[in-house]
């Protein structure tokens, strides 16, 4: 009897194994949390590092505490935020604006509940509210890996997608910014650009009233979040944009939609009406650049080679990735495929004000933190590059591409778990730093 019921349950097991062989998506989802908890489990255990303080340090407490002050505490104490400037007489001002925290509200609110619930102190701060901030991220990344692979299924095969989005998760230091430091915005961003890629040609296929509000909406948190993402805007209006002749149809097309275009700036501005009140509530100003004394000093004299090649966090040498996904981009270029000129000119822009910004570097970081919203951009380059070494007839071309890939991969990887932002904001940089980072 006993014989008969296990053969029974073991061919029910084969049953609902073939109907998740079917969901391909929901098993590399798992695959995906397990590797991400993994991660940050290993790394919080050799490190010895508590709940708070990898999702709840530095900048990272900048952008949640929005939550716990605006709901939990009284009105007079929002000018008191911790994580913020002196602004006049007994004043604090938050530089970060307010788009992660809303990213994270409804995390926040279940966190909140259980806390409640476990008859725990509400405050907003404690393991259950961390524990919430590091589940937002892992959502927030993989939603926008989901985003970014059917996006990608626009010019490649499933295949070639699969492989440039485990890439740009597992080779880059969106990796880090998911696993070991998921309060910084980073990750929010990306997965905020993802899905406008996403709805950028869905806009242009059938113009409609949804499809104009899940364009907008990206875009105008993105650039709550961070002012600069607003340059992502001319992705959107170059969208297959090859030639004059085809740009003046695009502005002759915006014209005969001024109706949907007109909802842009409307939702940009609703999205921005929690930061005015809260500006408008510690200044007494509606518009206030909250970060003050800091800005582009640097803007008739861009450190760009800082930015790309520079030994503190420089892209191409901590993300060598990108390099070949910027060389191909180039190339596309030249060929006017697959929109890479507007790809180009948002990239040129953003690189020019990083590299214009007072600390060009954007201090301790692990790798050029600031660009990781633009990886889902570089994607496509990546996709093409891929796409024609695999038609190649060449088989040690073939290997010689995946050893390069893997070993980007095992790099990025090290970097991620032996990055000490210690070492990168107190001391003066040093080879032997890097080479401390990348050593087995």
């Amino acid at each position: 009897m006993v014989y008969f019921e296990v053969q029974y349950i073991f061919k029910k097991l084969v049953v609902l194994s073939d109907h998740i062989k079917l969901s391909k998506l929901a098993k590399l989802s798992v695959l995906f949390i397990v590797l991400v908890i993994s991660a940050n489990v290993t790394f919080r255990v050799f490190e010895g590092m508590k709940t708070r303080n990898f999702v709840m340090s530095s900048d990272m407490e900048g952008y949640y505490q929005y939550l716990p002050y605006v709901l939990l505490k009284d009105r007079e104490e929002i000018s008191q935020m911790r994580w913020a400037k002196p602004y006049g007489e007994d004043k604090k001002l938050n530089a970060f604006t307010c788009g992660v925290a809303i990213m994270q509200l409804p995390f926040f609110l279940v966190a909140h509940g259980v806390t409640k619930y476990l008859e725990l102190e509400p405050t907003g701060y404690g393991p259950v509210y961390f524990t919430s901030v590091f589940i937002a991220t892992i959502f927030y990344v993989l939603a926008g890996l989901i985003f970014l692979y059917y996006w990608l299924m626009r010019f490649f095969k499933p295949k070639i997608a699969g492989w440039v989005t485990g890439l740009v998760f597992v080779a880059t230091n969106l990796f880090y910014y998911t696993a070991i430091s998921p309060g910084m915005s980073h990750a929010y961003s990306f997965s905020l650009v993802a899905m406008y890629l996403y709805f950028v040609p869905r806009f242009y296929e059938q113009t409609t009233f949804k499809n104009t509000l899940l364009t907008a909406f990206p875009i105008a948190l993105l650039t709550l979040i961070r002012p600069t993402s607003l340059v992502l805007a001319l992705y959107f209006v170059l969208y297959d944009v090859t030639s004059f002749s085809a740009l003046k149809e695009r502005i002759v097309f915006f014209v005969r939609k001024w109706n949907y275009m007109v909802l842009f700036p409307i939702v940009g501005f609703i999205v921005f009406i929690p930061q005015m009140l809260y500006w408008h509530e510690v200044t007494g100003s509606y518009f206030f650049y909250s970060y003050q004394e800091e800005g582009f000093t640097n803007i008739l004299s861009p450190k760009i080679f800082t930015v790309l090649l520079g030994p503190r966090n420089g892209w191409f040498i901590y993300t060598p990735l990108m390099l070949v996904a910027f060389i191909t981009l180039l190339y596309l270029v030249y060929r006017k495929k697959l929109n890479s000129i507007p790809t180009l000119i948002v990239l040129v822009i953003i690189i020019y004000l990083n590299g214009s910004w007072w600390r060009p570097t954007f201090s301790s970081a692990a790798g050029y933190r600031a660009l990781i919203e633009y990886i889902p951009l570089m994607a496509v380059p990546l996709g093409f590059f891929i796409e024609k070494v695999s038609e190649r007839d060449n088989k040690r071309l073939k290997q010689l591409m995946i050893a390069v890939f893997a070993l980007f991969v095992i790099y990025n990887i090290l970097f991620a778990f032996k990055y000490s932002p210690w070492l990168w904001w107190n001391t003066d940089w040093q080879w032997s730093h890097f080479l401390r980072l990348i050593k087995f």
